[in-house]
């Protein structure tokens, strides 16, 4: 009777051991995929010339965010404001790093970190590199490995050097050299990615890998066989290349492509238009490339099952449309940014148009993996629209720049700036945002209700 006694409690104990363990070993991992200035120009959005099969792939295995919105057009603050969890409404100037938005808030990868998660960072995912290391088991890589590229200037075309400004030394604008994808520093971090999945599925605790890509961020350098995959006769420009009408003097574009050089191509002429989407598309194929590499080594190491994967870009980006380039506005195409998030046993092949913010990641992620959310988090849990891709949780997204601010709804566009200046847009009627309607007295009830729905979000 002793011997059974001792027995069942024995059992018992090694039952109890083995369900802690087990608890343990099923938290889930996350993979946190950014890519730097990515619009949603993927075949998954509806973008039929552009060849993104293996992000295709992911929103096949997960649920796509159709109307995802920055919280500002420039990826400092916008990384800030999803690092964080704190919004970048009540902020004066531009919050490059999370530091400067929300001081002594614990970030993303902090968390993780607390909870127990062993956190790495590849690549680009702070704008800062310095900032928020205190969130990472190990040293981001991009500060320790060694590399002298700099991720915006290093070129690899000998004609390059023809082009390069006095002012800031750098060069062309695009280039497609017949190189290995590790040439760039994107194959690198990519390489680096995926020798850490291999290190972590031998560690007995659930991981935090972050992954950030600078392309397709200016300049649109990308190995020749990925500009190879488009051609330049077949590619189409934007038909809206005029800046909306009764638009404010507040509403500008960016002077950013122009900060890189080629002397042979005028600015704004077809040719340049041409050059750039097609560098933009390569660049898009370049990332999507290396992703399928990670995502394959996710699957040969048998993590998939155990994974929750988010990708998602850091704001919108003008590709031509009003003769514009890059982000630093308030238009449609400057705020919407692409968001995909797969997790294992949620349902596959979901799209959704509910509102959604970057802002609204931290708790997401805080939501599917246990983990107690800071209080000072700002955004929202997306899982309720995960599971009911149908229910609309936000009525409205926010975002801001310099002294404008933005609300999107489901219907409308609508900025107002300091100086009282106002830009409204009907999203049903004139998705391109071609026609200012703030003036039309027809929508001046709209604009009263819009104006007050920032002022109250202001004052929260």
């Amino acid at each position: 009777m002793n011997n059974f006694k001792y027995f069942f409690l024995f059992t018992s104990l090694i039952i109890l051991i083995s369900c802690k363990n087990g608890g343990e070993e099923s938290k889930p991992n996350v993979l946190f995929v950014a890519i730097d200035d990515l619009r949603p120009e993927l075949k998954c959005y509806g973008a039929k010339h552009i060849k993104s099969p293996n992000i295709d792939r992911l929103s096949e295995q997960g649920i796509l965010f159709n109307k995802a919105y920055c919280q500002a057009p420039h990826c400092g603050p916008s990384r800030s404001s999803l690092l964080s969890g704190v919004s970048t409404l009540n902020h004066e100037g531009i919050p490059l790093k999370p530091s400067d938005l929300a001081p002594d808030k614990i970030t993303l990868p902090a968390t993780f970190k607390k909870a127990g998660y062993y956190t790495i960072n590849n690549g680009k995912i702070f704008h800062q590199r310095e900032d928020g290391k205190e969130g990472w088991s190990e040293e981001p890589f991009s500060l320790v490995n060694g590399l002298k590229e700099n991720n915006h200037l290093t070129f690899h075309e000998k004609k390059s050097a023809k082009f390069i400004l006095e002012k800031n030394q750098r060069g062309p604008f695009f280039e497609a050299p017949d190189v290995p994808d590790n040439t760039y520093i994107d194959g690198q971090t990519c390489d680096k990615t995926i020798a850490d999945l291999k290190r972590l599925a031998k560690m007995d605790k659930p991981f935090f890998l972050a992954c950030g890509f600078v392309r397709p961020h200016l300049p649109f350098y990308a190995p020749k066989k990925y500009w190879d995959m488009y051609q330049r006769d077949e590619i189409e420009l934007a038909n809206n290349r005029y800046k909306p009408q009764n638009t404010p003097d507040a509403l500008m574009g960016s002077g950013e492509i122009s900060s890189y050089h080629d002397k042979n191509i005028e600015y704004n002429s077809d040719k340049f238009h041409l050059i750039s989407r097609h560098g933009y598309y390569a660049c898009i194929s370049y990332i999507d490339a290396l992703f399928g590499r990670i995502m394959s080594t996710l699957d040969e190491l048998g993590l998939r099952d155990n994974t929750i994967i988010v990708l998602w870009g850091d704001h919108g980006w003008n590709l031509g449309e009003h003769n514009y380039w890059s982000k630093h506005n308030l238009l449609y195409t400057s705020k919407n940014a692409p968001l995909i998030i797969s997790v294992p046993g949620f349902k596959k092949n979901i799209k959704t148009d509910g509102i959604t913010e970057l802002l609204d990641i931290y708790p997401t992620l805080c939501e599917l993996t246990g983990i107690d959310p800071p209080k000072h988090l700002e955004g929202k849990s997306l899982v309720p629209l995960m599971k009911n891709p149908n229910k609309l949780e936000k009525k409205a997204a926010f975002s801001k720049w310099r002294n404008g601010t933005s609300v999107t709804t489901t219907e409308f566009s609508f900025t107002k700036w300091d100086n009282n200046q106002k830009m409204l847009f009907d999203l049903k009627k004139d998705p391109q945002e071609n026609e200012n309607i703030a003036e039309n007295p027809i929508y001046m009830e709209k604009v009263e209700e819009l104006s007050e729905l920032i002022e109250n979000r202001i004052g929260r």
